[in-house]
């Protein structure tokens, strides 16, 4: 399937990054780095329910161990941000967003480990059907139909094909390319994936794909990082 490619960068807020949104805790600047939360000013019950998980998860925990190394271009620490809650358990400011359903998991960083925790606590919350994972605006949608949609979504469906054609390899989830729901990646960027499946055995496959959505022959999903692709 020949798509234009999506328009790269982030958007045009103050300190917002594609993967998260800032967050100042004593006086220093992070990103929620893998995890994507409501943007402020959302009315969305989903957006209420995260400002409420995070400030209950402020005030019944503490920051632990050094802050990353890492800084994004917007000069925020950015990594897993150790956190330590009040029955002094340790673990990730991000991965208590992810199991109260307060976030969703959007793989950016190099720590494939690290997401992998990520993915863990989100499926538990999903299964629970906490925080925003009640709502509407946070539904699984349907690859196979294909519901249109806007901003971070969640697709799931079974591949119908896979194939690399000028420059790019396309994850198509159904016949009709005006229409359907696909996914794809730069040949360029799919060469350095970690684990590459094979295209020609991909057809049937059920796979659940994450990112932010453009109507481009209906919905598509440039995939940034490898593990935005989830095959079952």
């Amino acid at each position: 399937m020949n798509r234009r490619r999506f328009l790269a960068g982030a958007a045009a807020l103050p300190l917002v990054a594609p993967a998260g949104r800032s967050l100042v805790i004593e006086g220093r600047d992070y990103a929620l780095t893998d995890i994507v939360t409501p943007a402020a000013g959302d009315n969305t019950p989903s957006a209420d329910y995260y400002a409420a998980a995070m400030a209950e998860i402020l005030k019944q925990g503490a920051l632990s161990g050094p802050p990353p190394v890492g800084r994004d271009r917007w000069g925020r620490v950015e990594g897993a941000i150790g956190w330590r809650t009040s029955d002094r358990r340790e673990t990730t400011l991000q991965e208590m967003l992810l199991s109260q359903g307060a976030a969703r998991v959007a793989p950016a960083s190099d720590d494939h480990s690290f997401i992998e925790r990520c993915f863990i606590a989100e499926r538990a919350a999903r299964e629970a059907r906490l925080g925003g994972w009640r709502f509407d605006d946070w539904r699984i949608r349907d690859a196979a139909t294909p519901e249109r949609s806007r901003g971070f979504q969640i697709y799931a469906g079974a591949i119908a094909s896979a194939s690399e054609r000028k420059g790019r390899v396309f994850f198509n989830f159904g016949a009709e390319y005006r229409s359907d729901f696909t996914a794809s990646v730069a040949t360029g960027a799919f060469r350095r994936w970690r684990v590459k499946p094979d295209l020609s055995l991909l057809a049937g496959r059920r796979a659940e794909v994450r990112g932010h959505v453009e109507d481009i022959n209906g919905p598509s999903i440039d995939l940034v990082h490898e593990m935005q692709l989830r095959l079952f």
